[in-house]
């Protein structure tokens, strides 16, 4: 998969005059009460910043079926066609529907088929129950960027004169959430300016074209993106984070596939906008982390992040644990220290893949308090640096393990883990 680049793209505020009228949702009939109890805030098209909207995306890739769902922390598109429930796997889907019928009563749990509709609802609904787990991932009770300033300040920041834009925010509302850095220009998202961005297409053409037209990209491959803005001129300053697929491309049919594809990248992104994306995370733990949400929701459906032009994986596996059980057998794992070399996704084959979300199950489930305070240390490393000496003192201080110590603890972890995933 590319890789983020610094560059302007997609889906910002509500423009209610840009509304289109489509077909009624099937999931919430555009019903205000409906949406309220579904924690939906719309169905309109969105504006892109410099004046442009989501329709725009539409008439420039000459896709028209996209539906556009906007919620608390994200704004997706999709144009994903109608996908029918598989027969064995018809009693996982009355459950997970059982659980979205929560906060839409009128629909059918049972129902054989997922339309557009209810697909775009679902895909809404799963990403934001993962931002709710990363943020307790992460540490936190509650949400401590809520208060921080909108994105209609930092629009507006990004019309005007920047820093004394945000500069007056900030007087005007001094303090903020222990833990938190004290940095001028926070946003509310996981530290992110804007809400987190996602557009799933079906069809190459389309999505070739939206990369070429608003990224520069000239392929159709699956790709995360870092927007941008450059308030008068100057440096490039965090906006928010994109992630973009198409289904017929990466060969994707099932509807879990799909939810994979959403967790890994969505996961990773998340990680990166954590306290504004200033610094990636280590190379190993993006991947690990992408993994660990994916595999926990369907072993079926992997992800491998790729370098620019490089090959797909060989190599794939279902299970994983037995896997990593037979590489401490044979005393093949890197360790923390090699691990925390990597600085490409080429650098990391299929086997790194496998111990990087081991490591992160190890840290996660052994000391969850711990594994926030740890990846907090890492992202706000004043430094602004995840080099091996940062991810050294920053599991020490976390942890109270050397990189040694924590290989060892892993290890015995692992030889001890009866599952079978």
């Amino acid at each position: 998969m590319g890789e983020k680049t610094v560059s302007i793209i997609l889906i910002l505020s509500l423009v209610p005059s840009l509304l289109v009228q489509k077909d009624l949702c099937t999931v919430c009939g555009h019903e205000p009460d409906a949406m309220a109890q579904g924690h939906i805030i719309s169905h309109e098209p969105f504006e892109i910043f410099f004046q442009s909207s989501s329709s725009d995306i539409e008439e420039k890739t000459g896709e028209k079926n996209i539906l556009w769902i906007e919620t608390e922390h994200f704004r997706i598109g999709s144009a994903l066609e109608s996908w029918r429930v598989p027969i064995k796997e018809k009693k996982s889907y009355l459950q997970e529907l059982t659980q979205f019928s929560k906060l839409f009563p009128d629909i059918n749990p049972q129902t054989k088929k997922l339309d557009p509709w209810m697909r775009l609802h679902l895909m809404a609904w799963r990403v934001e129950n993962l931002y709710e787990e990363m943020m307790t991932m992460f540490g936190w009770d509650e949400d401590p960027f809520a208060k921080l300033p909108k994105e209609s300040t930092f629009i507006d920041a990004a019309q005007g004169d920047w820093t004394e834009i945000l500069k007056k925010e900030w007087l005007e509302h001094q303090g903020r959430q222990d833990g938190l850095p004290q940095w001028l220009g926070l946003g509310r998202y996981f530290g992110m300016p804007m809400k987190y961005e996602i557009l799933i297409l079906e069809d190459e053409k389309p999505f070739s074209i939206l990369k070429k037209e608003y990224i520069g990209v000239l392929d159709p491959l699956p790709q995360r993106w870092h927007n941008s803005w450059r308030p008068q001129g100057v440096n490039p300053v965090s906006r928010s984070l994109w992630y973009g697929i198409s289904t017929k491309v990466d060969k994707i049919t099932h509807d879990q596939h799909v939810h994979n594809a959403l967790l890994h990248n969505t996961a990773i992104n998340i990680l990166d906008g954590y306290m504004l994306y200033l610094l990636e995370a280590p190379m190993w733990l993006r991947v690990g982390i992408g993994h660990y949400y994916s595999k926990r929701n369907d072993l079926r459906f992997n992800f491998y992040d790729l370098d620019e032009g490089a090959i797909e994986f060989s190599e794939d596996a279902e299970k994983w644990y037995p896997l990593v059980r037979k590489m401490v057998s044979r005393g093949d794992s890197k360790g923390f220290a090699k691990l925390g070399q990597s600085r490409n996704f080429g650098d990391l084959n299929f086997d790194d893949h496998l111990e990087a979300w081991s490591k992160v199950c190890f840290l996660y489930s052994s000391q969850p308090s711990a594994f926030g305070k740890w990846v907090r240390l890492l992202k706000t490393n004043q430094n602004r640096t995840n080099n091996l000496t940062a991810q050294r003192e920053a599991l020490k201080e976390a942890f109270n393990w050397t990189f040694s110590q924590a290989d060892t603890a892993w290890e015995t972890w692992v030889m001890e883990n009866k599952s079978e995933q």
